[in-house]
């Protein structure tokens, strides 16, 4: 019998114009979300350059591998990262947050409306 393969997450957040591309957060998350099982896909691990162009062909060619997406804090404001959620829309991937605020992103992202989340 073979074994059950461990649920797929791809890490989508902001790059550009952060410090070493802000692979610290990226790294971290995927640490934490390895410790608890899950085969992550981790768009920090590529390689420095490549056009914009070419990072997203790469980054949707990870995503449609997956079981879920994984939003870091500021996502919202990354051109990537937008157009990463709105593909896993697409695909219906599980859609998993690094806090209240991401969540709220989303919901406002989606819904068009400010909304309050309720985090305790």
């Amino acid at each position: 019998m073979s074994k059950p393969r461990k649920a797929i997450v791809f890490i989508a957040g902001p790059m550009t114009d952060y410090p070493n591309f802000n692979r610290d957060e990226f790294n971290t998350e995927a640490g934490i979300l390895e410790e608890h099982g899950f085969t992550v896909l981790n768009p920090a691990i590529l390689p420095d350059g490549l056009q914009h162009g070419q990072y997203l062909d790469i980054t949707l060619a990870m995503l449609a591998q997956a079981d879920a997406i994984f939003l870091l804090d500021g996502w919202e404001k990354s051109k990537g990262a937008t157009r990463e959620c709105d593909e896993a829309g697409r695909l219906g991937l599980l859609v998993i947050y690094q806090s209240w605020e991401s969540l709220q992103k989303f919901i406002e992202r989606k819904t068009g409306s400010v909304l309050e989340v309720l985090s305790d």
